[in-house]
């Protein structure tokens, strides 16, 4: 696990620049700092040591014959299954780290060594003869990769941060990324709140190489899509659970200790009994976050600790001081970014991180195995002929009229909406509490309307979800796993890296995915369940109990935080200030009645932790004082 950084120039002194670059990137990797200069290009890497503690087994790397140099951050968990096969084929290793297999089987089989890669990973292969540079990520996109490039150079970090210490002060607003950010809270398709900062996609390759006097790039992707079919037969359980177990087990491989989340819920609560079963001459170490000693995922997780005789821990979170948290989000992710249960996941890891550098959670096991509310919604909207919104605006205007104290009337009227709407996509939106359309246009200002893009994120996000038909609910579940990887998987990588600390996946390995689909949809849930299959596996290992609780989201009570007299001080200053983003892109007199009532912030708290967050980022980095 690591920060990795380079440059491809010939305008720049290299050396310099990267040392700068590497500093940012220092909390990614404590262990070891290195430089990479050769002509026109240099690479670094900050170390965090999971695998082969040497080192020898440091980075940037070279192969023997000094023809290749790579920077790589991640774990390659079948790592010496590859490298025995590598060695059959005569590869000589000098080291026991997954990096020089990463090394050699590119030299040996090009890009199509990534697709044999079990874990997650994002890398740079600089073949100095040739003038070629590749770059990877893996297919989920768990671990970053960001760049700057124009004709003349590239330059590449694991954090926007890093790229920004080279390029500042040429940096400049990407208004159609906003409109994302607003809506959704994150970025799409590689882009950032920056215009001059790119991300690598989920399962890209990149080959850069100098054409004449400029840079030349070429793109290729491996993907993975989650199929449904009303026509596969029956999953086997068996052969699900011995999936699972063997997908565990790869996580197991380090050089140091690990431990596991415990979060209340079915996933890790699964995964965790399941790994103490295949490790049983060890106790398992087992960590939980709550906020209050009453907290019933409290109680399950004690539970599943005794169960298991794991060395437990429960941590307690309390919510930071309002003026510490904006910058904090903002040191971490660089750029706005809407997540605010990333409060409570940098809490956690930076508790666990004090006793070990590797956790394993059930992150990924939601998306894989249609989880949430709406997958149902969406199997159902499959049968049903969708009408034109606006003969159901009135349903629209309701459920945002309910207060939460009306929970089943919102609940039932979401549903009617999502059903029988052709955007039904966009209710999803309204629920998740973004800036989308409905509000976008009452708050917005016409210049900032149009400088964001107008209709053009629902539009995109139509494209897909209009039509109604059999495959509504694997639109659906592909459209979550590409949000998984644009939100949740930075969230995790950000915050967990932060505290220089790794966190294992079992849910998303490839292979294990690869197992499951195609699936016949009412597998994965019945009428009355989600995540139907894996509940089954609950009961296997005596966690019924578990599977009966609803599901809750790892978030901060956020209403007690948003109603503090300083966050209506702040938010008041935002509304004041004429000189701001927010009074360029939102009309601030309508924004103010949003403070009115104490339940109307409460009920926009998503919206105006938005606007917090986009208007202290704006002031740093563009501010003209």
């Amino acid at each position: 696990m690591c920060g990795i950084s380079g440059i491809f120039s010939s305008k720049r002194q290299i050396e310099q620049s990267l040392k700068k670059m590497s500093m940012t990137l220092s909390h990614r990797g404590p262990d070891h700092s290195a430089i990479y200069v050769g002509d026109n290009f240099g690479l670094a890497h900050n170390r965090l040591s999971i695998i082969d503690l040497s080192d020898e087994a440091n980075q940037p790397m070279t192969d023997n014959s000094e023809r290749y140099v790579i920077t790589y951050n991640g774990e390659i968990f079948n790592y010496m299954e590859l490298r025995n096969e590598l060695t059959q084929i005569g590869c000589h290793f000098k080291t026991n780290s997954d990096t020089e297999v990463l090394l050699e089987g590119y030299k040996k089989n090009g890009e199509d060594f990534f697709n044999k890669i079990r874990g997650f990973f994002a890398v740079c292969i600089y073949d100095k003869k040739e003038g070629v540079a590749i770059f990877s990520r893996d297919i989920f996109g768990k671990k970053p990769l960001y760049f700057h490039a124009n004709k003349e150079e590239f330059i590449f970090g694991s954090e926007i941060k890093s790229i920004l210490e080279t390029i500042k002060p040429k940096i400049s607003v990407d208004f159609s990324s906003l409109s994302h950010f607003l809506w959704k809270g994150y970025y799409v398709d590689g882009n950032t709140a920056y215009s001059e900062v790119k991300s690598l996609l989920p399962g890209q390759t990149l080959k850069i190489s100098r054409l004449r006097d400029e840079l030349n790039i070429e793109k290729s992707f491996q993907k993975i899509k989650l199929t449904l079919s009303e026509k596969e037969p029956k999953k086997n359980l068996k052969e699900i659970e011995e999936s699972l177990k063997n997908s565990i087990s790869y996580r197991f491989i380090s050089d140091v200790p690990f431990s596991f989340l415990l979060s209340g819920g079915v996933d890790s609560s699964l995964i965790t009994t399941m790994a103490s079963n295949l490790s049983q001459e060890k106790r398992l170490e087992t960590h939980f976050l709550g906020y209050d000693t009453k907290d019933t995922f409290r109680d399950h997780a004690e539970f599943v600790s005794n169960n298991i005789n794991s060395i437990h821990t429960n941590h307690e979170m309390t919510l930071p001081k309002f003026e510490e948290i904006v910058p904090l989000m903002l040191n971490i992710f660089d750029e706005p970014f809407g997540d605010y249960s990333s409060i409570p996941s940098n809490e956690i890891y930076k508790k666990v991180s004090k006793f070990n550098k590797v956790v394993i959670s059930g992150d990924g096991a939601d998306e894989i195995f249609a989880g949430y509310k709406d997958s149902k919604l969406f199997y159902l909207k499959s049968f049903i002929p969708s009408f034109n919104s606006k003969n159901l605006s009135f349903l629209s205007v309701f459920y945002r009229m309910l207060d939460s104290k009306y929970s089943f009337l919102r609940t039932l009227s979401y549903a009617l909406i999502m059903l029988v709407s052709n955007d039904g996509i966009l209710s999803m939106a309204t629920n998740r509490g973004g800036w989308n359309l409905y509000f976008r246009k009452k708050y917005m200002t016409s210049e900032g309307y149009k400088l964001t893009g107008e209709e053009e994120v629902e539009l995109m996000e139509l494209k897909s979800f209009k039509k109604s038909g059999k495959d509504c609910l694997e639109r659906y579940l592909n459209y979550d796993l590409k949000r998984l990887s644009f939100d949740f998987l930075v969230k995790v990588d950000r915050t967990s890296m932060k505290n220089s600390l790794e966190v294992r996946s079992p849910f998303l390995d490839k292979k294990f995915v690869q197992s499951l689909f195609p699936v016949n949809p009412s597998h994965l849930f019945s009428f009355l369940t989600n995540k139907k299959r894996l509940k089954e596996l609950l009961g296997r290992y005596k966690l019924q109990k578990i599977g009966k609780s609803s599901k809750q989201g790892f978030t901060p009570p956020l209403e007690k935080w948003i109603i503090s007299s300083e966050s209506k001080r702040f938010l008041m200053k935002i509304f004041e200030d004429q000189d701001s983003i927010i009074a360029k892109l939102f009309k601030l007199d309508k924004l103010k009645k949003i403070l009115l009532k104490d339940n109307s912030i409460i009920r926009n708290k998503s919206r105006l932790w938005f606007l917090m967050i986009l208007y202290v980022w704006h002031k740093e980095n563009f501010s003209k004082s």
